[in-house]
């Protein structure tokens, strides 16, 4: 059973040790720059960023992180998503919650932003219906879906 919690005390350092590579080294101690310690620390100075992680079975799967502002309630952007490698195949259910999650919170439209390279990622979100929107920014593309 997927359940989403907030990025807290308790879950941080495991959060933070989250990877998609095989080798199992988190992707902190690799200086990626898209490591989930530097997405969460964007939280710290953007109050409009909430970090979660994802949960099957009371064990920590992956990660996600998204930005909702005041003035458009009704549409979330997904910033990051990931599940560890050792998870893999469970991101479909993973996303499905967090839709899920997203519509009960009043969400209307979903924005998520890709590295286009990732083609299983990108044919996931696809898969749900997201959409290309044409908006590319710093590499990254921008897909859009409707609840």
């Amino acid at each position: 059973m997927i359940r989403i919690k907030a990025v807290d005390a308790q879950n941080i350092l495991a959060v933070c040790e989250l990877t998609t590579d095989q080798d199992s080294i988190g992707m902190t101690m690799k200086g990626h720059p898209c490591c989930n310690a530097i997405s969460i620390a964007e939280t710290k100075y953007n109050s409009e960023m909430y970090p979660n992680a994802i949960y099957n079975n009371n064990v920590l799967i992956g990660f996600f992180m998204y930005k909702r502002t005041e003035h458009q309630a009704e549409t979330a952007t997904i910033c990051r998503l990931m599940v560890d490698d050792r998870f893999q195949g469970l991101e479909e259910k993973a996303l499905e919650h967090i839709l899920r999650g997203l519509k009960i919170q009043g969400v209307k439209k979903v924005v998520i932003i890709i590295d286009n390279v990732n083609e299983k990622a990108k044919n996931l979100y696809l898969s749900f219906g997201f959409h290309f929107t044409g908006k590319i920014d710093h590499g990254e593309y921008y897909y859009e879906l409707e609840l």
